[in-house]
């Protein structure tokens, strides 16, 4: 027993080594340690949906693109000064009374309900609208027609995984947990765009396709006419 438990540490070794390296690196650059793993990850989590799970031949480089933007501003910058900074300062009071613990619920609340619906999603809309060359009107409309199917599909997976987050995990590690837990998240959300661009490029297509068809149907009428015209006319002579 004792000597497959030693070779149990030795092959854990290497990983228990890096994780004390990562912890001890989030402790010394917390911010930098946020931004290289949520860029990395939601990298990553897109090529592995592109090529994986929706089986494309060819990556499509702009989506990439949004989705490497994402993750190093976004994901990595802008949620650590959330998460650790504004929330903190916000739920200080509370945090001092009744715990971490205590205070999880809220912050989830927070999280859940204002950040994610009301910055979460717009921003990943206007960057994506920005990268791909369409305009901000574009990104407001997408808002508006996928919100409500992604908000559900977000409360799903992160609601308890919040609570988790707020409740036990470190301060310096909150935005590496994010985005260590976010990597089956990140797919379903580039799935989801794939999908929501597919739609709208069929309806386009049967849009075009139907415009295609009324215009034939206008240009035989037009000439059935003038032939029925042309035939009356020959007829009168």
């Amino acid at each position: 027993m004792s000597n497959i438990a030693q070779v149990g540490r030795a092959l854990l070794s290497p990983f228990t080594s890096v994780g004390i390296w990562y912890n001890n690196t989030a402790k010394a650059h917390p911010l930098a340690t946020g931004i290289w793993t949520s860029g990395l990850k939601t990298s990553a989590a897109d090529l592995f949906a592109q090529k994986v799970i929706e089986g494309k031949k060819e990556i499509d480089w702009n989506r990439h693109a949004v989705f490497c933007t994402f993750g190093f501003v976004y994901l990595g910058g802008f949620q650590y000064w959330l998460y650790n900074v504004k929330f903190t300062q916000w739920c200080g009071p509370i945090t001092a009374k009744f715990g971490h613990k205590g205070t999880a619920p809220i912050k989830v609340f927070l999280d859940q309900a204002i950040h994610h619906p009301f910055l979460y999603f717009p921003t990943f809309y206007a960057i994506k609208a920005k990268v791909s060359g369409q305009p901000l009107s574009y990104a407001v409309q997408k808002y508006k027609s996928e919100i409500w199917e992604s908000v559900k599909t977000l409360w799903s997976v992160w609601v308890p995984l919040q609570l988790i987050n707020f409740a036990f995990v470190p301060r310096h590690m909150r935005v590496p947990y994010v985005a260590g837990v976010s990597f089956g998240w990140t797919m379903i959300l580039s799935v989801m765009q794939g999908k929501f661009d597919d739609a709208k490029a069929k309806k386009d297509a049967e849009l075009a396709s139907k415009m295609s068809a009324d215009a034939a149907d206008k240009v035989n009428s037009i000439l059935q006419n003038g032939n029925t015209v042309t035939a009356a006319q020959s007829k009168e002579q």
